[in-house]
């Protein structure tokens, strides 16, 4: 295995290659899920309080709705709903001025007769006509649809121009997380075409004369009602999920609670998802799931990619109101060999990432394929082993002995199946192997550091595991794109102890280098580590960070120039503290509430390395 930070276990699964639910919450593909917006994926920028030039659709689509325009970008918030971004519109009135994001046309967006529409919203305040999203000309005028804040501070609805226009009837709150849905479904009788959900209550069934939303010729809006309109959107928006399908009743709850785990926002009825909650650990990442509503509309299966590496396929069971709901905690995966108490083996290690999976059953056991897929869970690059070795794994609480489940069924590629799985408990799910030097795991690299120490740069790293690994090839480049070798050191092969090693860059470039390993195994395969950045100028601030690597707890920033400013982000490049400083020189940092880790610490615009274990 040449993967650098996880284990890896995972299902092969035709009907998940062939039909696969991919779409958020895993709900839909491409094909039906034509926009996905979210403010925590594909924005130009993830530095809060800078404005933001382009925002990408995650769905698959390619669509790119950008501001080129510096006074009329919105601004993001690196943290505002459950600690997660959203993007703020600043309520600026006047042609120029107001924020907003467009997008050309494109026919995806119309020549339908289904929409469903999910938005996650706060305002900070309510004024005249302020659009979530829009595809229209001006008012009346090549209009597909509009969803606004109108009259009464009401979610209002245009769909097919505005003869239909209808309101929530129920007024919105400011400084409120909201959950809105609105549903278009043109096969129905006319009086029963529209609706409006607020966190799972149904607020209004309303009526649409238009069976079809033809081909509009008008462009895409978030944050105003058209290109040219001054008025403006007075809040933050954090997500928008568009199909240009109406999705059945099953689908809509399902995604409902993926949204309300994500964003911390409880639902009214429907919430069949507890892994959220406090006390079973807040495992609101990724949620998906598969059911079954009472008129029978269904989502039968998610695909391992919408669930950090987990996937489930119905088999039989799928009663009408029953659920399968499954979520993670861990922002990153690596393999363990700790805590795997009650799994047998000689060699035993599990995923660090661990799925709280909820079950409601009215009825007959449902039985389940569980798929978990390697590239999914961003370990792509392994030879799996025996299949029996791999291991599904259960207990009840968060911590404690672990229950083998089922040895795996077979696998294919890099996904392992564990077929016709019963599933009748609620809890903490992952995967293990009994023997990880037949059936093999990544090497794990523990951290890798580049220090600018007397003109020259010293790049060490440490693997706590390493399954037939070759040699590391130490990378170098001037702008983080083009790269060339300044040497290679052998590796340990095989190992299950921590391993240091060391390379010396006697000519470093002048200014800013970048480095990163590339790890080689014995048959040719490699993987790539992160990137660290050294600045060889002329200079000299000492910064120090102490201790480092360092247990949760207080860390000392130290730096002979004055700290006006320190921000901490991830290793995903989410802010996870900031704090303005009056010029010291000496900061204490408080990491017990962070999760173990890589962080970047940045002084005054200069980041530097901390890892808190």
């Amino acid at each position: 295995m040449n993967n650098f930070i996880s284990l890896t276990l995972l299902v092969s699964l035709l009907a998940f290659s062939t039909f696969g639910q991919s779409g958020p919450a895993g709900v839909g593909t491409s094909a039906t899920n034509v926009l996905w917006l979210k403010a925590d994926a594909g924005t130009s920028t993830s530095t809060n309080g800078s404005p933001i030039a382009s925002w990408n659709d995650q769905s698959g689509n390619g669509v790119v709705l950008g501001q080129s325009n510096t006074s009329q970008q919105p601004l993001f918030v690196s943290s505002l709903m459950n600690g997660l971004p959203a993007i703020e519109f600043d309520n600026n009135n006047g042609t120029g001025q107001n924020d907003f994001f467009s997008a050309p046309d494109n026919p995806i967006f119309d020549n339908t007769s289904g929409y469903s529409f999910f938005t996650v919203t706060r305002m900070k305040g309510f004024g005249n006509a302020q659009s979530i999203i829009s595809k229209r000309v001006n008012f009346g005028n090549e209009e597909a649809f509009m969803i606004f804040f109108y009259s009464a501070n009401e979610l209002t609805i245009d769909i097919d121009n505005d003869n239909n226009r209808f309101s929530s009837n129920t007024a919105n709150n400011i400084n409120t997380n909201k959950i809105y849905d609105v549903f278009y479904d043109g096969t129905l009788t006319s009086t029963q075409r529209t609706s409006i959900y607020d966190e799972e209550q149904l607020l209004i069934t309303s009526a649409e004369s238009s069976s079809i939303i033809p081909d509009k010729n008008s462009q895409l809006t978030v944050g105003a009602t058209h290109v040219g309109d001054p008025r403006s959107f007075n809040g933050y928006i954090s997500e928008i999920i568009m199909y240009r399908t109406k999705v059945n009743d099953a689908q809509r709850i399902i995604i409902n609670n993926h949204l309300s785990a994500k964003y911390d926002i409880a639902l009214s009825s429907n919430d069949f998802y507890a892994g959220d909650n406090p006390a079973n650990g807040n495992y609101d990442r990724n949620i998906s799931g598969v059911g079954r509503d009472a008129s029978g509309g269904s989502n039968p299966q998610f695909d391992p990619s919408t669930c950090a590496g987990m996937g489930i396929q119905s088999v039989s069971g799928l009663d009408n109101t029953d659920y399968i709901l499954a979520g993670h905690a861990s922002p990153a995966n690596s393999e363990v060999t700790t805590d795997v108490v009650g799994i047998s083996g000689t060699n035993v290690s599990r995923w660090q990432r661990i799925w709280y999976i909820d079950i409601t059953n009215t009825g007959t056991a449902t039985t389940a394929n569980l798929t978990f897929d390697m590239s999914d869970a961003g370990m792509a690059g392994v030879n799996l082993g025996v299949t029996s070795n791999y291991i599904l794994v259960y207990r009840s609480g968060q911590t404690g002995f672990w229950t083998e489940i089922a040895a795996a069924s077979s696998i294919a590629g890099d996904q392992i199946v564990f077929s016709n799985q019963s599933l009748t408990q609620d809890g903490y799910y992952t995967l293990a192997t009994k023997d990880f030097t037949v059936s093999p795991l990544p090497v794990e690299l523990v951290y890798f550091d580049a220090a600018l120490t007397n003109g020259q740069v010293a790049l060490t790293w440490q693997t706590a595991s390493e399954f037939n690994s070759s040699y590391f090839d130490v990378l170098r480049s001037d702008d983080a794109k083009n790269w060339s070798s300044i040497g290679t050191v052998a590796a340990g092969g095989t190992s299950q102890t921590s391993l240091d090693y060391s390379l010396l860059d006697q000519s470093p470039l002048p200014g800013v280098s970048y480095y990163r390993l590339k790890q080689v195994d014995s048959n040719g395969s490699f993987d790539l580590s992160e990137i660290q950045s050294v600045n060889n100028s002329r200079k000299v601030n000492q910064v120090k960070i102490y201790p480092n690597p360092a247990d949760k707890g207080l860390v000392t920033v130290a730096s002979d120039e004055p700290i006006t400013d320190l921000i901490v982000f991830n290793a995903l490049g989410k802010v996870v503290f900031e704090k303005k400083l009056d010029s010291d020189d000496t900061y204490l940092l408080d990491t017990q509430s962070f999760e173990s880790g890589m962080y970047w610490i940045n002084l005054n615009g200069e980041n530097y390395k901390l890892i808190v274990r």
